[in-house]
């Protein structure tokens, strides 16, 4: 049966059956390009009288990929990829001081990657990883002589070690065929773009659609051989008009699903286009307010995204590296949550776990799921929060001040340093009651304030979603102290009335907030997202609804751009 999931939601990963190493085709070739080089760098390479590498680690991902483009109906571009990349992480040193989590400059960091052959050519995939490995070793030499050089010029207290030896890991799933439809996807991005040509009010819309098929390849020199194998498709809108005043409004949703069988047919996507744009027209037309103070309630989407923003993005990619330049180190400080363990960061009433090991949890579809993480290990539960209290993180190959133990949850894609992410975080509340309950509660507050209503939030903003239109290049920018705005919501009055609101947007919203939860909700969601906005890394958040004592929103400050001076020659078909 096909599942239709809205913003930001996936359908659950399945991976297959372990075959073995030996029967993968095409594999095979890869494999042994990789662990003969693997072998040769391990017992051969050194510099002069320079120090060897003590860790070598080479994955490939090799991809095939279509992205589709389409507005009102027709094509804007349809590109159909295939490709190969190798990734190296080469270590000098030892596993208390290497090379890594030193940025000597303000360019430098990320993983040593580049294209290689994606035909099966044995000498050409091995001669492309022995240039590779020769230029990552020429990097490393370099940048551990400086990191020794700025760790003399100073003091850093409980400095932990760089890298966390662990044992060797053997897997492989059963390799992805490469099959991407090209012609059916672009006539799925035609169907449901074309729905738009009925809402004039709406002056631009775009539909995206990317399919993707990755098999990784990984090999190490303690011994880690593994292949992983991930599908994906993404179906995403974007749509954007003017209210009565002449301001920009903007609106966005996704589906995701990992096989094509689960892909919704052309009738039902367009369905969900036209829902998309009949909301979009009630946002257009909501009423503003310039500001507010009072109790807030994130339902849904809203609650996942909410502690997404304020609470995991805070406990991830921990350590944060050593900068030599200090104007950078106050620039990215790294996880705010990290160094807070064993403290109170949530209400008594939560504990919070990440288990990348299930695929549901009470007949919810988890996405965040792994046989083995992007270093080859074995990912393991682990309880983050415990009555309000941060006990754990996730850990992937490098271990924080607080915490040595690895749990497997390293994390990376092609370009992107592999580091400790989340997988399936789930918050459990022993404050729960129901959703009338929960507004009641919430207008009580309001009388309190002398407020005449309480908003309930149902979607905020994507923190890596592309903004309306066709251009992307990169998640919104969001502060330390920032929430992304809300994409829908309304007012809840004391007489039951409900009223959209728009153009609303957080302030001074940190991790404090989350102490500011009163009660949640009975029922619990499943929020999917994908980690950086990047196929590789999906995850999910299970949580209740929430009811936050006081937040404040504004009226979003923005320049009015001028309307197009004529109307939309679809107003007048």
């Amino acid at each position: 049966m096909k599942k239709l999931i809205g913003m930001g939601a996936i359908i659950c990963l399945s991976f297959a059956v372990c075959v073995p190493l030996a029967a993968q085709p095409g594999g095979e070739v890869i494999f042994k390009a990789l662990q003969d080089e693997l072998d040769r760098n391990v017992s051969d390479l050194v510099m002069d009288d320079l120090e060897r590498p003590y860790f070598i680690g080479y994955t490939v991902d090799d991809v095939q990929d279509l992205i589709v483009r389409a507005s009102l109906g027709a094509l804007v571009n349809s590109q159909f990829g295939r490709s190969r990349y190798l990734t190296i992480d080469l270590r000098v040193g030892d596993y208390s001081l290497d090379n890594t989590n030193f940025i000597a400059g303000f360019y430098g960091r990320g993983p040593h990657y580049s294209p290689i052959s994606v035909e099966d050519d044995y000498d050409a995939l091995r001669n492309r990883v022995y240039l590779a490995t020769d230029a990552a070793y020429k990097n490393a030499l370099k940048a551990i002589s400086k990191k020794r050089a700025y760790l003399q010029t100073r003091i850093i207290k409980d400095r932990p070690d760089d890298f966390i030896k662990q044992p060797a890991n053997t897997y492989a799933d059963q390799p992805e065929p490469f099959d991407l439809d090209r012609m059916y996807l672009d006539n799925l991005a035609r169907v449901t773009s074309a729905v738009f040509r009925d809402y004039p009010s709406i002056i631009s819309s775009a539909v995206k659609l990317t399919a993707a098929v990755t098999n990784q390849y990984l090999v190490n020199s303690e011994g880690t051989r593994t292949l992983r194998a991930d599908r994906l498709y993404t179906v995403e809108l974007f749509t954007s008009g003017k209210n009565a005043e002449g301001e920009d409004i903007r609106d966005a949703a996704r589906i995701i699903v990992t096989g094509r069988e689960d892909l919704p047919e052309a009738a039902s996507l367009a369905e969900w286009a036209r829902e998309h744009a009949e909301r979009m027209e009630s946002i257009l037309a909501a009423e503003e307010i310039e500001e507010y103070a009072g109790p807030v309630i994130f339902i849904g989407d809203a609650a996942g995204e909410f502690f997404r923003q304020v609470f995991v993005r805070h406990i991830a990619n921990a350590p944060a590296p050593t900068y030599a330049d200090d104007r950078m180190s106050s620039m990215a400080a790294g996880p705010k949550l990290a160094g807070k363990i064993r403290r109170r960061v949530l209400p008594q009433f939560f504990d919070v776990y990440d288990d990348p090991t299930i695929s549901r949890l009470d007949g919810l579809d988890l996405v965040g799921s792994f046989p083995v993480d992007d270093a080859g290990n074995v990912p393991r539960r682990v309880q983050l929060v415990e009555k309000g209290k941060l006990v754990n993180l996730p850990i992937g190959v490098a271990p924080t001040k607080k915490i040595t133990e690895p749990n497997g949850h390293a994390r990376g894609a092609v370009s992107k340093e592999v580091t400790a992410k989340p997988g399936n975080i789930v918050f459990e509340s022993t404050a729960r009651t129901s959703f009338k309950k929960l507004k009641e509660s919430m207008l009580k507050l309001c009388a309190d304030f002398d407020l005449e209503y309480g908003i309930v939030i149902t979607r905020l903003e994507d923190l890596n979603a592309p903004r309306a239109g066709f251009g992307y290049f990169g998640g919104r920018s969001t502060s330390d102290g920032a929430l992304t705005p809300p994409l829908e919501g309304y007012k809840v009055f004391a007489d039951g009335r409900e009223e959209p609101v728009r153009n609303l947007e957080f302030a001074n919203v940190t991790v404090r907030t989350l102490r500011d939860i009163l009660q949640t909700g009975q029922e619990q969601h499943a929020y999917h997202y994908l980690i950086g906005n990047d196929y590789e890394m999906p995850a999910t958040i299970v949580c209740p609804d929430i009811l936050i004592e006081e937040m404040e929103l504004e009226k979003t400050e923005a320049r009015i751009k001028k309307p197009p001076i004529l109307p939309s020659p679809l107003a007048e078909k």
